[in-house]
């Protein structure tokens, strides 16, 4: 499918010059569904060196690029972005498989105390969002013993499902870039 080249980390050739590898990461950005395009011109111009990968949903499409991409976006002036969110890895979309790669990314950024909710947004998947929050959320109390807080929580685990792939981010929620759509 059209995600089929999503992998956890790959190293990337810089263009620049092929000698020079550096490590890339994912990112999902989501627009209003009737400026994508805009939205996907305006992370190039922020960015420069990324790869941006369409999905069949308007209004979201991924990016790869390097870690300082966000600050990029974050300083440049854009009016057809809203969300910008980093992810740690890129799987299966399998419950089992979902399960599994939280636990090894929780198990390194969760410290013990920190609070933390569990966020699915699915698209082409046929769990209920619900269902995968609820699972996941109690293998993380069961393997860890951090407490659950919905309303304010020191982290968020956040499940970005799309078709055959998810993204998977244990971030605190100041590291999800939000942005004002400017209407033109």
């Amino acid at each position: 499918g059209l995600l089929a080249q999503l992998y956890e980390y790959v190293l990337c050739r810089n263009p620049f010059n092929s000698d020079l590898t550096f490590l890339c990461m994912y990112f999902v950005v989501t627009t209003p569904v009737n400026r994508q395009y805009d939205g996907m011109w305006e992370v190039q111009w922020a960015v420069e060196t990324c790869k941006v990968i369409k999905t069949r949903y308007k209004g979201l499409f991924l990016i790869e690029a390097d870690a300082d991409a966000l600050q990029k976006i974050r300083d440049y002036e854009t009016t057809a972005v809203y969300r910008v969110i980093p992810l740690d890895a890129v799987v299966k979309a399998d419950l089992s498989e979902i399960v599994k790669k939280i636990l090894t990314v929780a198990q390194e950024k969760l410290k013990k105390d920190e609070t933390f909710a569990v966020r699915c947004r699915r698209r082409g998947f046929h769990i209920s969002s619900k269902e995968i929050e609820n699972k996941v959320g109690s293998t993380i109390v069961e393997a860890f013993e951090n407490p659950v807080n919905l309303d304010e929580p020191d982290k968020i685990v956040l499940i970005e499902i799309i078709d055959k792939k998810a993204g998977i981010s244990v971030i605190r929620p100041d590291e999800i870039l939000k942005k004002d759509v400017i209407d033109l």
